[in-house]
C-alpha cells in the first residue's frame, strides 16, 4: 500500500471510530436520563447505539468512564450554548442582562433536558456520581450564578430572597422539561412547543427580577 492510500485509510478509520464514540455517546446519554445508572446495562447501551458488543469498554473502557464522557458531553453542549449569551450581555445594564440570561438557561434546558434529569436523580443520593457531578458541573454553575445574583442584589433588581432559593428557584425552573410527559397530560400542551419555552423563560426571568 503507498503513503497517500494509507493516509485515506487511517482517515477512514479514525472517521468510523469518531462516530461510534458519538453513537455510544447519544445513546448513553438518552438511556441514562431515562432510566438511571444501575438500570442501564452496557448491552443496552450498545444496543441503542446499533454497536458490536464490547466496542464501549473497547472505546471508554469501564462503564463508569463511560457515564463520566457522556455528562462531560452534555455540559460541554450546555457551556456552548450559554457561553455566547454571557460574553454578548456582559456590558449590558444588570435587570436587562439577568433576564436574558436566565431566558437563555431556560432555553438551553429545554434542548438538552438530559441534564437536568440527570441531575435531579443523582442529586436524591449521596455518591460518587453526585460528587464528581458537583465537582465537574455544579459549582461552577452555582458559582457564576451567585456572581450574577450578588450583582443583582448590589443594583436592587433581584427580589430580597437568599442566595440558594434563588439558585433552586432557577435551577427548578427545568423540571418543566423533564416532566415534560405530565405537562402535557395537565396541560394538554407540550412542554418542548416553543411558545411554551418562551413564556416559561418569560414568566421565571420576571418572578426573579423587579424594577428598581
Amino acid at each position: 500500500m503507498n503513503v497517500p492510500a494509507a493516509i485515506e485509510l487511517g482517515k477512514g478509520l479514525n472517521s468510523k471510530a469518531e462516530k461510534t464514540r458519538e453513537d455510544l455517546l447519544r445513546a448513553g446519554i438518552k438511556l441514562f436520563s431515562e432510566q438511571g445508572y444501575e438500570a442501564t446495562s452496557t448491552r443496552q447501551i450498545e444496543s441503542s447505539a446499533g454497536v458490536q458488543r464490547n466496542l464501549m469498554s473497547y472505546h471508554f473502557g469501564s462503564k463508569d468512564r463511560f457515564w463520566k464522557a457522556c455528562m462531560s458531553s452534555l455540559k460541554d453542549d450546555v457551556n456552548r450554548m450559554l457561553e455566547p449569551n454571557v460574553i454578548q450581555s456582559k456590558d449590558v445594564e444588570p435587570r436587562t442582562r439577568i433576564q436574558f440570561l436566565i431566558r437563555h438557561y431556560i432555553r438551553a434546558s429545554a434542548t438538552r433536558p438530559e441534564l437536568s434529569r440527570i441531575l435531579f436523580d443523582e442529586g436524591r443520593k449521596q455518591g460518587w456520581r453526585l460528587e464528581w457531578l458537583v465537582t465537574e458541573f455544579s459549582k461552577e454553575f452555582f458559582a457564576a450564578v451567585q456572581t450574577l445574583f450578588e450583582d443583582g442584589r448590589k443594583n436592587a433588581v433581584i427580589p430580597d430572597i437568599a442566595f440558594p432559593h434563588f439558585y433552586y428557584i432557577l435551577v427548578g425552573g427545568a423540571a418543566l422539561f423533564s416532566m415534560a410527559a405530565e405537562c402535557e397530560q395537565l396541560t394538554g400542551k407540550s412542554a418542548f412547543h416553543p411558545s411554551m419555552i418562551e413564556a416559561h423563560a418569560d414568566t421565571l426571568a420576571r418572578l426573579l427580577t423587579h424594577e428598581k
